[in-house]
């Protein structure tokens, strides 16, 4: 059966140890594959709650699947370090939806956004990865099982790997998603870019169909920034999987970074296209 992406970031992680290391996790590694693949779905199914998109009908479901992620990470015995580790990446998750449900909405009337007066803090990037960060603990567990503590040098550098890697993840989702978002009155480093352009130009952005205005806001104003930062966020990525493992195939690097920067790449020549034209 055909897995989500996210259930193989395990096996993939695993290649960049070394073979004797290779060996000692070989009984565990099927265990914490699945449980990664129960923690990627419970999130799916939160993250379409809280946008409001889900169904509350759904949220025993993914209470169930968490449970059994954590039943099978217990399970483990892993060191205490490991599991402080959890409660803290746990915690954060806690709080990111949190604040996502109580973070202030743009109000849209009559398919007119209602441009605010004053708008909230945009997000450091290095927040963007808060709801996603307990998808490094599949990893991070592997590295526990294996004797390394949490903070030793290849533990951070794993941890920070996929901070960077899942920060990019999440801001190219978002560039992806922006008029969607903008539509639901969400405020995002895509979408308040373009609330903020419009408000100093003093202009209504009319959301009917396609807007053209919005549109062209978001290439002028938030693709170049969102760019900037996707490559920023890649780079660090790469250069912290450098201090794992050097190795050119890496298939981490291939499956989660690559596409994104050739995602960049093709983004700025189509701007660069439209200012010559």
């Amino acid at each position: 059966m055909l897995k989500e992406m996210v259930y193989y970031w395990p096996l993939w992680f695993s290649r960049v140890l070394s073979t004797k290391e290779q060996k000692k996790i070989k009984g565990v590694l099927p265990k914490i594959q699945n449980a990664q693949l129960m923690l990627w779905q419970a999130l799916n199914i939160y993250d379409d709650f809280y946008d409001d998109e889900g169904v509350s009908s759904k949220l025993p479901q993914a209470n169930k699947l968490m449970r059994n992620w954590l039943k099978i990470h217990y399970e483990l015995h892993l060191p205490n370090d490991y599991y402080k580790l959890l409660n803290k990446l746990s915690d954060a998750l806690d709080k990111s939806n949190q604040a996502e449900i109580l973070s202030p909405k743009l109000a849209i009337k009559n398919k007119i956004v209602i441009i605010p007066q004053k708008l909230e803090e945009q997000k450091r990037a290095s927040s963007l990865s808060s709801k996603s960060m307990t998808l490094a603990l599949g990893q991070m567990a592997l590295l526990a099982h294996l004797g390394y503590k949490m903070n030793s040098p290849k533990a951070r550098a794993t941890l920070d790997f996929f901070k960077y890697a899942l920060s990019a993840k999440q801001l190219a989702d978002d560039s992806y998603d922006w008029f969607e978002d903008l539509n639901k009155g969400l405020i995002t480093l895509a979408t308040r870019p373009i609330i903020l352009a419009a408000k100093n130009k003093h202009l209504k952005i009319n959301l009917k169909k396609s807007s053209a205005l919005s549109f062209e806001l978001f290439s002028e104003f938030a693709s170049p920034q969102i760019i900037k930062k996707l490559n920023d966020l890649l780079r660090v990525a790469r250069l912290k999987m450098s201090e794992i493992n050097d190795t050119k195939n890496n298939s981490l690097i291939k499956r989660l970074i690559l596409p994104l920067e050739a995602a960049c790449e093709k983004a700025e020549s189509f701007r660069f296209k439209i200012v010559e034209n």
